[in-house]
């Protein structure tokens, strides 16, 4: 039971499909959280942005949200 990491690296997934980047998520013991939890992620799309940052160490089982390449991006990413 000891084996199991305290943190985990949030991997770098922009540029990955939804398949590649959930795939991946799944393997390292995080979740792929889609910003826009009503719809369902488009698998096919290329992920323009992520939240938690490539290396930051996350918790177990915590999200990695993404934003595709068809959706807004958040407030604090957008061209000001």
């Amino acid at each position: 039971m000891g084996d199991r990491p305290s943190r985990i690296e949030v991997p770098d997934v922009v540029g990955m499909t939804g398949r590649e980047a959930h795939a991946l998520c799944r393997g390292l013991g995080l979740f792929l959280g889609y910003y826009n939890m009503d719809q369902q992620l488009p698998q096919s799309m290329v992920i323009a942005y992520q939240e938690p940052p490539p290396g930051a160490m996350a918790a177990p089982a915590a999200a990695v949200r993404i934003w595709t390449t068809s959706d807004p991006l958040p407030d604090d990413r957008r061209p000001q």
